[in-house]
């Protein structure tokens, strides 16, 4: 799905971290709780810190409105483990089946795997079948394993003798 013109990518920085905690508390109760699989209020400390401040272990990039580069109205990252990484996404409701977070992914992934991760994961609600068929339909061929109400989606290309970082 093409992106909206009005929206743009860019790696996140420290600066950022009002515009997406703002960004997440007009994400409606559902769509917090389907990105952490918990019910929060706020974005954890933790979890901002640990994204924008190790760049070497993680990489995350912000949607941002064009007209308004300091609205944020997506978030994605990817925390590393060695050869393996875990994917993290959040589109404000508003902004939500519109390509955003389709062509985020995208980003997010062609990151990674420039980076020499060959395996990326991300864990989803089991209900939410579209965000499994958006991470197959960007990623390309991936597993599923259900654990209760959360799956696991991962691409694998650490066998495939064609992967090469893209850098």
């Amino acid at each position: 799905m093409p992106l909206t013109p009005d929206v743009m990518f860019r790696r996140s920085n420290w600066a950022d971290a009002p515009a997406i905690e703002a960004m997440f508390a007009r994400c409606s109760p559902e769509s917090r709780y389907a990105r952490f699989l918990a019910p929060l209020d706020a974005v954890p400390p933790d979890h901002l810190s640990g994204i924008l401040g190790a760049p070497a272990k993680n990489a995350a990039w912000v949607g941002v409105v064009r007209d308004r580069p300091d609205t944020v109205l997506a978030l994605g990252s990817w925390s590393r483990d060695g050869s393996e990484a875990e994917l993290a996404l959040i589109v404000e409701d508003a902004w939500q089946r519109r390509g955003i977070g389709s062509n985020l992914l995208r980003t997010i992934a062609e990151g990674a795997w420039s980076a020499g991760v060959c395996r990326l994961t991300a864990s989803v609600l089991t209900e939410s079948k579209h965000v499994v068929r958006m991470l197959r339909s960007v990623l390309g061929p991936t597993s599923a394993r259900a654990d209760g109400y959360v799956s696991h989606v991962t691409s694998d290309r650490c066998d495939d003798p064609g992967f090469a970082p893209t850098r």
